[in-house]
């Protein structure tokens, strides 16, 4: 079988045209590169501990959407595996079989294969994959020796080609194969795996707090009431684990809050294919450059200490004024109590050289220029997944043409081939309820941080605009256009995924019906139903040449 047989053997003028050299490089700092996070996700939210104390199994790490790379495996990993497919296969309950060993979740990590988890020695290198020469079956993941764990961009923009374990197998979210860079991991549940933290706290400024400086407000999508001063890692996990009494999860499945505002605005991951075509950077295109928005991810969702720094209370200062003071004293003694005051921030970068709040490195610090210049170079030419075999090329190509007399090419290209428009639409286009409250006035081209509480029927709809936005770059506060490639699998849209149904042509033909209202996120509609159906149909045949 050809699974048992593989297994035994993460817009703008800063896109040059990639060289063989340059993507082979990005391929390692896309897959590998930490600069230097390990030291956060192992000393400061303690991931691997908290894996390792939960005893969490392959089928845990699976369920929560996470993916293994089979060509990482050792042998004698690869084995294991094997034999429990077959064992599954054969009709044996999975948590019967070595998928429900603990043991085998480190032994996954230590062999660098679960896919953008990227293990160190005690001597800060890292680790060979389990299938490299150099690796040594008697090695293990030894925490208390030194070793660490670390997070690189793959972790989100990557899964695997479902040759061994595909994704719903068994029910499991995630999957085994040959990893895929690229297409975001659809299905990871990044609030759960914070969760298995056992400081998950140490994420203070990118979790929904509430505000003693707002008399106790907190922004939130899914009715949390935030965290207060003083919250335990228990009331973390409550936040990041939950769902409100809709059943919608705080922190929904396959989204990531990367901003430090305290406020909930988790959001659908961006897939990192053809970013040649992409731009602006950011649900609300705040970052004009790829680097730009890639050295904000390492300095700061990737490694948040850098906020309890002198430079980063200014820049949450610049942010936020008094709100963005509470942010960084509160996580000052957060980091203070967990032990760790002078020993961050962890990652590995340089003064940038520009003012607290320039988009080269908003925190005052940029990574290894030439190694964001190797990972554009990667991202840019990765390609963007086929689209399905079943699709009927008359509906298709109708489609097309109603993707044109309904409208849409006024925000979203009409040739997948061309870059993206690169504009942002204003949220007032996009929302019309949206009326919002002015809670901190700021200096232009800054907007003011605004929030649009309980106008119509998507309050939440805003979030990710309130405080980071392009008007950083003197853009309006709005929404960029995304890049409408790779979309079958997908089943939320929108950047907040508010609309959902079963598969992605029932939801992109109800993000395209009229009875959503016209009051509804981005009410722009195509009211045939047959029309709409083609349509669907055409979005997900976008794929680039």
């Amino acid at each position: 079988m050809a699974g048992a047989a593989l297994l035994a053997g993460c817009g703008g003028s800063d896109h040059a045209a990639p060289e063989v050299s340059a993507a082979s490089q990005g391929r390692e700092v896309f897959r590998y590169e930490t600069f230097g996070n390990q030291g956060f996700w192992t000393d400061a939210m303690q991931l691997p501990q908290g894996i390792a104390e939960a005893k969490v199994t392959p089928l845990a790490a699976l369920s929560l959407g996470l993916n293994v790379n089979a060509e990482a495996l050792s042998a004698g990993t690869a084995k294991a595996l094997t034999d429990a497919l077959a064992e599954i296969k054969a009709g044996k309950p999975a948590t019967d079989t070595v998928l429900n060993n603990p043991a085998v979740t480190l032994s996954l990590i230590n062999e660098g294969a679960v896919i953008g988890v990227v293990p160190f020695d005690s001597q800060g290198r890292r680790k060979p994959l389990g299938s490299d020469p150099k690796f040594s079956p008697t090695d293990k993941l030894d925490l208390a020796r030194g070793d660490k764990v670390g997070v690189s961009c793959a972790l989100c923009h990557a899964r695997t080609d479902n040759s061994i374990v595909p994704a719903g197998f068994a029910g499991l979210a995630g999957s085994v194969g040959r990893q895929v860079d690229g297409p975001n991991a659809l299905k990871l549940d990044v609030g759960n795996i914070l969760a298995a933290s056992k400081n998950p706290l140490a994420y203070l400024p990118m979790l929904q707090l509430a505000f003693a400086t707002l008399d106790g407000a907190s922004i939130g999508q899914a009715g949390s009431p935030g965290l207060k001063d003083g919250a335990t890692n228990a009331d973390a996990r409550a936040y990041l684990t939950a769902s409100n009494a809709q059943g919608e999860r705080f922190y929904p499945v396959g989204t990531f809050d990367a901003l430090p505002d305290g406020i909930n605005n988790a959001a659908y991951v961006q897939p990192f294919f053809r970013t040649d075509l992409a731009g602006p950077w950011g649900h609300s295109g705040t970052f004009d450059k790829l680097d730009d928005f890639n050295n904000f991810v390492y300095t700061v969702p990737l490694d948040p200490t850098i906020l309890a720094t002198p430079d980063g209370r200014a820049l949450l200062t610049a942010l936020a004024g008094p709100v963005g003071q509470e942010i960084s004293t509160r996580y000052q003694k957060v980091l203070k109590d967990s032990g760790l005051e002078g020993k961050y921030p962890y990652v590995r970068a340089d003064a940038s050289g520009r003012p607290i709040g320039d988009l080269a490195g908003p925190a005052g610090k940029r990574v290894d220029n030439a190694r964001l210049a190797a990972l554009r170079a990667y991202t840019d030419q990765l390609r963007s997944p086929a689209p399905p075999m079943n699709l009927d090329l008359a509906r298709v190509a109708r489609g097309q043409s109603v993707f044109t007399e309904a409208g849409c090419t006024a925000c979203h290209n009409a040739d997948p081939n061309k870059p993206v428009p690169g504009t942002v639409t204003a949220v007032q286009t996009l929302y019309q309820p949206f009326s919002p409250t002015t809670l901190y006035a700021r200096q232009a081209p800054l907007t003011d941080v605004r929030k649009s509480f309980d106008n119509g029927p998507g309050p939440s709809y805003d979030n990710e605009l309130v405080v980071i936005n392009a008007s950083l770059r003197g853009q309006p506060a709005g929404l960029a256009s995304p890049l409408l490639l790779g979309l079958d699998g997908r089943t939320d849209f929108l950047h907040d995924g508010s609309v959902e149904r079963a598969s992605t042509s029932e939801s992109l033909q109800w993000l395209l019906d009229p009875a959503r209202s016209a009051l509804a996120p981005h009410p722009f509609y195509v009211t045939d139903a047959s029309d709409r159906s083609a349509l669907a149909q055409y979005l997900r045949s976008r794929s680039a040449d």
